[in-house]
């Protein structure tokens, strides 16, 4: 691809150690890698906007928690700090950025990837065959279509339909500039599909909300992504560059006890907030 977009927002969380990893992933599959970065005022960003320094940093903000009463009763935080509406939020801040960006390009971005900075993407390679061990071949996005790492199965949480469900992995979408667009619209109140407070859980109601705006889903099989949680810090450098010993990390983080995920975010510099204001089992302290 030669003009790519990488849209990072929410909690900077363990961004400081993925960087290297997210930039050398971005710079082998473009010629052009421009950086949108948006975090909330709850998260620590010491050292976050210089790790851009030989980067293409296109925008770069910090937005407060606190901007509107909350969606959730007795939640003393902003309507839009949550993980349905927040992302979407934060994405349709950057849009005159990346607008104004496209027109100095004479061009719009052949490909945006919407993804976190706790994310690091990885190549899916070929397992057998003349190709074993390549990377598969990237596949740009077509037209009204956005791309996931995944499927999975959750509980259905509205009243409307309940049980299971299927649900996508929305913490790296990639699709083309005008389908980044029209998802960002969904933060729009006219564009709920339920009632606040009565969705089926972010990763479902995404789905729908697709479907529903005449968007096709697809799961991509050129790149997969990972959610790098704070113990990956204690890693001695060696290890910190082994993908199955960050595998390891991935999987130990849930099985610690709250004092030790917070003793670790402390130790390391990572916002307690960006693991306590979260709704995900796996994730939070």
């Amino acid at each position: 691809m030669k003009n790519i977009a990488v849209v990072l927002r929410g909690h900077v969380r363990t961004w400081n150690f993925n960087a290297p990893k997210v930039f050398d992933f971005y710079d082998k599959i473009a010629d052009n890698v421009d950086y949108y970065f948006t975090t909330w005022d709850t998260s620590n960003i010491d050292g976050v906007k210089e790790t851009f320094e030989y980067q293409n940093l296109i925008h770069f903000q910090i937005i407060s928690s606190e901007l509107d009463n909350s969606i959730l009763e007795g939640d003393p935080e902003g309507k839009y700090y949550n993980g349905h509406l927040g992302p979407a939020f934060m994405n349709t801040l950057i849009l005159p950025y990346k607008r104004l960006r496209e027109k100095e390009l004479n061009q719009k971005y052949d490909c945006v990837f919407d993804t976190r900075p706790d994310v690091i993407p990885q190549r899916i390679k070929y397992i057998w065959g003349d190709k074993a061990g390549m990377p598969i071949e990237i596949i740009p996005p077509t037209k009204d279509t956005v791309y996931t790492t995944g499927l999975e199965l959750q509980t259905n949480l509205s009243d409307i339909k309940q049980g299971t469900d299927i649900a996508i992995q929305d913490w790296l979408l990639y699709c083309d500039s005008d389908a980044f667009e029209k998802t960002t619209l969904r933060y729009h109140s006219d564009k709920y599909i339920y009632e606040i407070g009565n969705g089926p859980g972010t990763q479902i109601e995404l789905r729908e909300y697709f479907s529903q705006n005449e968007m096709f889903l697809s799961v991509s099989d050129w790149v997969r992504a990972f959610m790098i949680r704070p113990n990956v810090f204690k890693l001695d450098w060696k290890d910190q560059q082994n993908e199955e010993k960050i595998m390891d990390s991935i999987s130990e983080w849930p099985t610690l006890d709250s004092e030790t995920k917070t003793n670790l975010c402390e130790h390391y510099g990572v916002s307690i907030n960006d693991y306590k204001d979260t709704p995900s089992i796996t994730c939070k302290i």
